[in-house]
């Protein structure tokens, strides 16, 4: 394994450039994220998506943030908007799954092999800012793990891999990690069974997790994001239980210290998996540098090859169907029924 094989970057457009493509064709990283700016039509999505799968072996990994509502890079593709998590929440489990499978068809028919979805951190009733908002199934764990369930299920129905976010739960938070660090003052008892309930029931049928860079001083010991923490990671793989592949959130915001290059050694060292950096810039090979540096002294590689070998089987288990036109259209019209079908009450049954 190689030490770009624990990143997964982003592209600065809608192509590959010249810098681009000769930068990770030298380096092949674990896979790549596209972002609204990469995606200007469905034609032009599955020609970039088959063309970084062509730049390298093995072929690198497609993933792409789809959740719904605020967060819908492939409604606009499709010409049809995706449901939020609290839209479809209330109304039902079997919609919540509908929406997922959806979506993760529209991942698969456009090239993509994993989700970083779905979001199951609690909406949490908090004074001042809301941060996640419609993204979150609802305010209690319970409800959050069944439709947290459900849409891990509809994912996995339409071929596609999951990963659970934001560890280890961030509807307590205040701010946007986004533009500054969001500090959880709250105890760990009241963490553990509250916001990191979802996490561990969903644990044994999720293909990744993401962690978030939020501090939880009661569970970490230090005001230091989570995602640099060793602490919420050894919470992760033991009393959560954890075994599969873990990601960092985008390591390019800035809730994190320091520049790109200290900000991946320092995950990597911590005991995060993969690397997520949208914007990697003149900064990637420092960055690949370093964090082999932490690799060194690292006792779990083998472990983490494991894990990012399933990871990767995961997404290799289902078929891949071919982009045509007529199955994107295809797809707009049933989206296109499932909104109508979610706008209108449901029937109460009298029994």
């Amino acid at each position: 394994m190689t030490e770009s094989s624990r990143f997964v970057v982003g592209l600065e457009g809608p192509s590959l450039t010249a810098l681009e493509r000769a930068a990770y064709s030298r380096n092949l990283p674990f896979g790549f994220l596209l972002l609204s700016r990469n995606l200007s039509s469905a034609v032009q999505a599955a020609e970039l998506t088959a063309e970084l799968r062509s730049l390298g072996k093995p072929e690198p990994l497609l993933f792409v943030d789809q959740e719904g509502g605020t967060v819908d890079r492939l409604g606009p593709l499709l010409g049809q908007p995706f449901a939020s998590a609290a839209d479809v929440a209330a109304a039902g489990s079997d919609r919540v799954h509908e929406n997922a499978f959806l979506m993760g068809r529209a991942c698969r028919l456009l090239g993509f092999d994993a989700d970083f979805a779905p979001c199951v951190d609690l909406g949490l009733r908090i004074p001042g800012e809301v941060v996640l908002a419609s993204r979150t199934f609802g305010f209690h764990a319970e409800d959050v793990v069944v439709a947290g369930m459900v849409f891990l299920h509809g994912l996995t129905r339409a071929g596609i891999a999951s990963c659970l976010k934001h560890f280890p739960g961030l509807g307590r938070g205040k701010v946007d990690s986004h533009t500054e660090l969001p500090v959880v003052d709250a105890h760990d008892v009241d963490l553990m069974v509250t916001d990191v309930a979802p996490f561990t029931r969903l644990a044994s049928i999720a293909d990744g997790v993401m962690v978030t860079h939020a501090a939880y001083p009661d569970l970490s010991g230090l005001v230091v994001p989570a995602s640099l923490s060793p602490k919420i990671y050894a919470l992760l793989r033991g009393p959560v239980r954890f075994g599969q592949a873990v990601f960092s959130d985008d390591l390019n915001m800035r809730a994190l210290p320091g520049p790109l290059p200290d900000r991946a050694a320092r995950a990597a060292a911590a005991g995060c998996d993969v690397l997520v950096v949208s914007r990697p810039g003149d900064a990637w090979e420092e960055s690949i540098r370093r964090v082999g540096q932490t690799e060194e002294q690292d006792q779990d590689a083998r472990g983490r090859e494991q894990r990012l070998r399933s990871f990767r089987e995961s997404c290799s288990a289902a078929p891949r169907p071919a982009f045509t036109s007529l199955a994107w259209d295809d797809l707009s019209a049933a989206v296109a029924a499932f909104n109508e079908l979610l706008a209108r009450p449901r029937e109460i049954r009298v029994i």
